[in-house]
Formats: structure tokens, C-alpha cells, sequence
């Protein structure tokens, strides 16, 4: 294969030098597509003739099939041949296919055949028509202005690989007089006006979904051209504005009055593709301090202030110096013939939102798209929508699906939309002024807070209802405390809300509200605890104990006869019966998480009580007393510690150094005190690191000495006491008279003792004469007994 030693001669080569194979035989060569990209002379030779070239073309395209091979069998050649064809080290196959007149013929006839394509052979032909359109575009453009090329791209829409070349066909061409070329085919073909009409005659929703991702990548690929180049110029892109064909996109959005649910099913496709397109249009228009960036700022900078932006996120920089002010669509074209059906769109949207369809999403995306725009004249026109619709009947609407998230938050963003809209005049969007005033907006969230209920007995539908009406509130909250750029809310949309007495209750409800479900939001992150733990990187600014207590609450305030609906169990009918959620409050408060720095300083507490530091900060390293130690704590503290000869060189000056050694401690290493001073080093605790060690005189007279006595020994089960156990068992029950702390619990009245610790105690003889427990209990209650591990 690929790692074969070029001068090794492979079986192709000897393939090739033989005298009997077939081209067949070449291609399910092993070694083929290897040596092709190596440009092989003999197998370059032995494809390059006219036969092997017509054959291997009419392998990829037209290949002939075998029904009774498997799938992966049945198209093996022509996935060959196609990688020959298109192989990247080479452009001899290439030339040759646009040169050779019998490839040539058979390429003309594969385009002017109407039958449709299979998904492969769709995909090797589209990518044989990208590395020829790439290495040899003038022959291949010459070759295939004359033939049906986009009709047969259109035909076979639906499949992926044809989307794909029709979108990146702009993007082909590596020269710019390529690309020029290539939109004055597209405009001499009329490329968008036979996407729109096929739009209508299709009969597959694939085929309208794919013709409008063509339409709008094309777009795209245009305008982002246009905003990076000096010349504004793009004869295709103006092509792509022609009034008449955004007319007819926008055509496919009416919906009769008188229309059927079913032919409204019917056209749900439709309506979606050109609603898509449109939304393209608008999208892509550059639009000066639009509300959506507004929004995106505020919810940016609450999300910084969440994480602190300490490197736990990417900072996101101004971009006010490189703003634009190219616009691809200056005069409004396409936005004011969208606006002047907004009436029918909101028709479309609230017929559709009653019968649970679909269509919806992508007209409210239109209608959002409307409402970012900054025009007066597009609001004005949402405005006499709004008043022969209003749009509270929309919202109705959608609180009736409770469910329906999407919906919500798209209606939320409107609303949204139009309140932090900023127009060129200073002036508050009328639409956003209808709402508050005759739309009823404020009253009808008003009304939702103040009479929420959970009769039907969904909690999950009862969360979504009060999230949707609470996100209204907000929207129209963060409104009033004004938009970041403009520093200030509006004055009149502030003297509006002053006039309605509904909306300082309203406040009130959305204020408490976020303060006890969204505590994130009302966080105080000038607190030192959480300063602190943002620096030690943990948390990101917050208490677990936050979250826990919101959830608890959360449960607890679940109306509880939203539950009497649900069957009960049968075998915990005592139990859930009555349920009562206000048991999570009860628990409020008992399980708050300890702050970071509390932790960490208790983490730390516990790594300094280990056996190494404890008596140097001076609190007990063995907390736990077993039976036996507290005597042996006494004698220890009793006994006075011998000052050990200094082990420093008689070299250093200054005094003797005393050294205290405890029996029991630790031994370290000798050090040289400082000149004129006296070091009392103690074995209990770590060599400070201040000491050094002096290796020039060194002593080695502690090793003759005794190894420290270990005093922990309770749990050495090495060996049992070899004394009878009547013995055994009166010495322990001296022993325990005599010394009650050193007695195991219960061992001053065996037959006590055993029947409460014994968990088997009903079929155990608890008599002080069983050698099993008077032998254990020995041997537990006199650990001084038993011999070193």
C-alpha cells in the first residue's frame, strides 16, 4: 500500500508490464490511487488514452449497475474512478476531460439527460465539476455555457452534494475574472428567478427547503463580499434585489382568510422557505445601534458578572470603532415589503398558534427581524398591524400552550425588541407605545400574576405559564432601567408605566419574583467571601447554599392541591395521600454549603493536625483516646525530658546547643545554630526550614541508640494471651473494676456487655465462661499485653 519503498516494484507495476488485464483489473488494484497521485509515467500512460479516459468518465457518471451486488459492491468502480479523475497531484486527467472530444460529448450528454441522479453518482458528479471549474475554468466554462447546468442542478435540489455545488459555486472560481464570469452566467441564466418559481411548482417540502438555502448562502456569500471590498458594485447581488423577485417571495406569506386548515398544512412549506429568505434579506442589512444588540449587550454583561470574567470567559471587546455604515440595502426594499403584509403574517401566526402547527416559527422570525430594524416607517406599519390585531391575542394564544418555550421566548423578544428600539427622530416606537397604552400588554400580564392558579394540575405546564408571564414583565422592567448605550430609559415610555397603577404592583411581583427564583440575577458580588473565592478560582462567584435554598423554596411554594388530581399508590396510601410540599422549607437553612474559604481553611486545619506538625501548633494529634491511653498520656507528661549533648562541630562558634529529646519523638538531622546563639531543637515537630544542614562534620551517634518506643499498639491482633480463659477472664474483669476507663464498654458485666454488643445474642452463649469472647475481650481491654507488630 501507501507505505511501500518507491523502488520496490509493486503489483500494479507488474500488472501493467504483463500482457492480459483489463481496466477493471486496474482499478481494483490496491496500489492505483497511490500511484496516480505519485504520477506514475506507465499507469499516467496507460489512463490518459482516449478509451480509459471515456470509460473511466462514463464510470463516474453513468455507471452501469448490478442490482444483485450489494450497495457498497455495486458502486466500487466509479468511486475509483472518480478519485482518479479528481486526484489533487495532478491536472492531466483534468485537461483531458474538458480537451478530448469523447469526454467532452460525454459530459454535454450526461447534463442534457433529465433522468434524475442517484445520491452517489450526484456526488461524484459535483465533485468532478469542482476540481474542473477550479484547475481549468475557462475550457470548462466554454464547455458548459452551452448546457442545461443549473436546470439539472435544480432538478436534483433535494440532493446534498448539488445544494452544496450550487452554493459554493461563486466561491469556486480562483481568479476574480472567474467569479465575475461565473454571476454573469448566473444573470444570463436568471439563477434566482428559476429558484423562486420552482419554489411554487415543486411538489417535495425538500425541494422548497433546499432552493431556499441556495437563495439565501448565495446572499450571503454576496454581502459579505460587499462589505469587505472598496467598490459597492455587484451587478448578481442587484440581481438578487429585483423588487419583482422579492415580491413574489413575499407573495407565498398571504393566506386567504377562507383557507382550509389543510391547503394551510399544504403551503406550510412554502411559507416557510420564503419566510426564510426574507429573514436572509433583513438579517443581512446593516442596521445602526439595532435593539438586538442591546439586548446582547445586557445579557452579556450579566453573564460576565456571573462568571466574573476572572478567565473564566473570553472578553468581549467594543466593536464601536469598526462599525459599519454600508448598508446592502439602503432604501428598505425588501423590509417595507415584508412590513406591508405584517397584518396578513399575524393572521398566518395566530390561525397557525390555534391549530398547534408550525409555521409560526419562522413568520414570528420575521416579524423579529422587523422589529431590529430602527425604522419608523416599518414600525409604523407594525403598528396598524397591532391595532387591527392585537397582539395580546397573540400571547393568549400562547398561554394556552404552556408548554411551548419557543413560542414564549419569541413573543418575549418582540415585545423586547420594540421597547429598546432607538429611532433615528428619538422618538419611542409606536408599536412599542401601543402595547403599553391600548395593546393591554401590562393589564394582561397583570392579570396572569395576580390570578395564577394550578388547577390543571401539570406543575411542568403551571412553570412554563408563570415563566412566560414573568419574562413579559422583565422585558418591559429592563426597559424602564434604561438601555446601556443610551444611559437612560426613555422619558415616555417612563411616564407611560408612572401612569398605569397596575405597573408598580407589577414591578413589585417581577422584583420579588427574580430576587427569590433568580438570585443570580440580584447577586451582591461586592462581597468579600465572594471576592475571594472568584481569586482562588472556585464558585465563580457563588454559594451552592444559594442555589439549594431557591430550589427548596421553589418546591415548597408549589401549590400542593395541584397534586390532588394524580393517582395516589396503593401501597403508600398513608403516605401520599395528603402530600405536603412545605416540607422542604422545613429543612431551610440545614444543609447550606460552607463558603470556599471556609473549606479551604478547614482542609487545611486537618493537613496541619497530622503527627508531624501537631506539637508544633500546639493542640492534641490524637483526639480519639482508646481504652489504655489516657494513663499512658499522664506518664508521658510526667516524665522530664534529658537534654542531649550538642551534636555540632567544635569548629562552629557559640554556645552549646541544647537538644530536647522526647521518648517517642522524632529524630532530625543536626544543624549548625546561628554564631553566639543557643537552638533548643525539639524531635516533635518538623525541621524549620530557616536550619541547614552541615554535611562537613557529621555525626552519627543517635544511631546506637534505641529505636522509639511506638505507644499506639490497640490494634495489634498478632497473637492472643496463652493464660486459660477462666484466668483470662478474671484478670479482665479485675482489670475493669480497677481501671474503668482502660475497660472495653460492657466488659464489667459480661453477660450485659455481650447481650447489647453481640449482635447475634440469640444464638450465642453469653456466659462468662465462653473462651471465644472472654479471649477477645482479654485481648481488646489489655492491649499493653500483647506482643509488637
Amino acid at each position: 500500500m501507501f507505505w511501500a519503498r518507491e523502488e520496490e516494484e509493486n503489483s500494479l507495476m507488474r500488472l501493467l508490464k504483463s500482457d492480459n488485464f483489463t481496466l477493471e483489473d486496474v482499478l481494483l488494484n490496491e496500489f492505483v490511487v497511490q500511484e496516480s497521485r505519485y504520477g506514475k509515467a506507465e499507469l499516467v500512460q496507460y489512463i490518459t488514452s482516449r478509451e480509459n479516459m471515456k470509460a473511466l468518465l462514463e464510470l463516474s457518471l453513468t455507471p452501469v449497475i448490478n442490482p444483485n451486488l450489494p450497495m457498497k459492491q455495486q458502486y466500487r468502480l466509479s468511486f475509483i474512478a472518480s478519485e482518479i479523475l479528481t486526484i489533487r497531484g495532478t491536472d492531466v486527467f483534468q485537461k483531458l476531460i474538458v480537451t478530448n472530444e469523447e469526454t467532452k460529448k460525454c459530459l454535454v450528454d450526461f447534463l442534457n439527460d433529465k433522468k434524475p441522479l442517484n445520491h452517489l453518482v450526484a456526488g461524484f458528479f459535483a465533485k468532478i465539476m469542482e476540481c474542473l471549474l477550479s484547475r481549468h475554468f475557462a475550457l470548462t466554462f466554454e464547455l458548459l455555457q452551452e448546457t442545461p447546468f443549473f436546470d439539472k442542478c435544480l432538478q436534483n435540489i433535494n440532493l446534498g452534494a448539488i445544494e452544496c455545488l450550487l452554493e459554493n459555486i461563486v466561491r469556486i472560481p480562483n481568479t476574480s475574472d472567474g467569479t465575475r464570469t461565473v454571476k454573469q452566467w448566473m444573470i444570463s441564466e436568471n439563477l434566482f428567478e428559476k429558484i423562486v418559481d420552482r419554489m411554487r411548482d415543486a411538489s417535495s417540502d425538500d425541494d422548497r427547503e433546499c432552493l431556499a438555502e441556495v437563495y439565501c448562502e448565495i446572499l450571503r456569500e454576496l454581502r459579505d463580499k460587499l462589505y469587505m471590498v472598496e467598490t459597492k458594485v455587484d451587478e448578481l447581488h442587484d440581481k438578487a434585489m429585483d423588487e419583482n423577485i422579492i415580491s413574489k417571495i413575499a407573495d407565498n406569506l398571504v393566506v386567504e382568510e377562507n383557507c382550509s386548515a389543510e391547503v394551510l398544512m399544504k403551503k406550510s412549506a412554502l411559507i416557510t422557505s420564503s419566510a426564510r429568505i426574507l429573514e436572509a434579506f433583513i438579517k443581512t442589512n446593516y442596521v445602526s445601534d439595532a435593539p438586538a444588540q442591546q439586548l446582547e449587550e445586557m445579557e452579556r454583561n450579566l453573564i460576565e458578572e456571573r462568571h466574573y470574567s476572572y478567565g473564566l470567559m473570553r472578553p468581549c471587546m467594543d466593536n464601536d470603532a469598526y462599525e459599519h455604515s454600508y448598508q446592502p440595502d439602503p432604501e428598505r426594499i425588501v423590509e417595507g415589503i415584508v412590513a406591508n403584509r405584517a397584518l396578513n403574517i399575524l393572521q398566518t401566526v395566530l390561525r397557525d398558534i390555534e391549530a398547534k402547527g408550525s409555521i409560526w416559527q419562522p413568520l414570528l422570525r420575521l416579524v423579529i427581524e422587523l422589529c431590529n430594524t430602527n425604522y419608523m416607517s416599518t414600525h409604523q406599519k407594525l403598528t396598524d398591524a397591532f391595532q387591527k390585531l392585537p397582539f395580546v391575542e397573540l400571547i393568549n394564544a400562547a398561554k394556552k400552550l404552556p408548554r411551548a418555550s419557543v413560542l414564549h421566548s419569541l413573543l418575549v423578544k418582540v415585545v423586547a425588541l420594540l421597547l429598546h428600539s432607538t429611532l433615528a427622530s428619538d422618538e419611542l416606537s409606536p408599536a412599542a407605545e401601543y402595547l403599553l397604552t391600548d395593546g393591554g400588554l401590562v393589564k394582561n400580564i397583570y392579570d396572569t400574576a395576580t390570578s395564577f392558579h394550578t388547577s390543571s394540575g401539570d406543575l411542568i405546564a403551571c412553570s412554563g405559564l408563570r415563566s412566560f408571564n414573568q419574562n413579559l414583565g422583565d422585558a418591559i422592567k429592563r426597559a424602564v432601567s434604561g438601555p446601556l448605550k443610551r444611559g437612560t430609559p426613555h422619558p415616555k415610555l417612563v411616564a407611560i408605566l408612572k401612569s398605569d397603577k397596575r405597573w408598580a404592583e407589577l414591578e413589585d411581583i417581577v422584583t420579588n419574583y427574580n430576587c427569590k427564583h433568580r438570585p443570580q440575577s440580584f447577586h451582591d458580588f461586592n462581597d468579600s467571601s465572594v471576592m475571594s473565592s472568584i481569586r482562588n478560582g472556585s464558585s465563580h462567584g457563588f454559594n451552592d447554599s444559594e442555589e439549594w435554598t431557591d430550589a427548596s423554596t421553589k418546591f415548597a411554594e408549589m401549590d400542593a392541591t395541584s397534586t390532588a388530581s394524580r393517582p395516589t399508590f396503593a401501597g403508600f396510601s398513608s403516605s401520599f395521600d395528603q402530600p405536603n410540599l412545605q416540607r422542604f422549607s422545613e429543612f431551610e437553612g440545614q444543609f447550606d454549603t460552607p463558603d470556599e474559604d471556609e473549606f479551604r481553611k478547614l482542609c487545611s486545619e486537618r493537613a496541619n493536625s497530622s503527627s508531624c506538625s501537631g506539637a508544633q501548633n500546639s493542640f492534641d494529634v490524637n483526639p480519639i483516646n482508646w481504652p489504655g491511653e489516657q494513663e499512658k498520656a499522664e506518664e508521658t507528661k510526667n516524665e522530664e525530658s534529658e537534654p542531649a549533648p550538642s551534636t555540632y562541630s567544635d569548629d562552629s562558634k557559640g554556645e552549646e546547643a541544647v537538644i530536647e529529646q522526647e521518648e517517642g519523638g522524632e529524630w532530625v538531622w543536626p544543624t549548625v545554630p546561628p554564631l553566639g546563639e543557643t537552638e533548643l531543637i525539639t524531635h516533635d515537630g518538623p525541621r524549620p526550614e530557616t536550619n541547614w544542614v552541615d554535611d562537613t562534620f557529621p555525626d552519627f551517634s543517635y544511631l546506637g541508640k534505641s529505636p522509639p518506643i511506638q505507644e499506639d499498639m490497640w490494634a495489634d491482633f498478632s497473637s492472643f494471651p496463652t493464660v486459660s480463659p477462666s484466668t483470662s477472664a478474671a484478670a479482665a474483669s479485675t482489670n475493669s473494676s480497677s481501671n474503668s476507663t482502660s475497660a472495653w464498654p460492657g466488659a464489667d458485666e459480661h453477660e450485659q456487655g455481650e447481650a447489647s454488643d453481640w449482635p447475634l445474642d440469640s444464638s450465642h452463649d453469653s456466659k462468662p465462661t465462653d473462651s471465644v469472647i472472654v479471649g477477645f475481650a482479654a485481648n481488646i481491654s489489655r492491649p499493653e499485653d500483647s506482643s509488637e507488630a
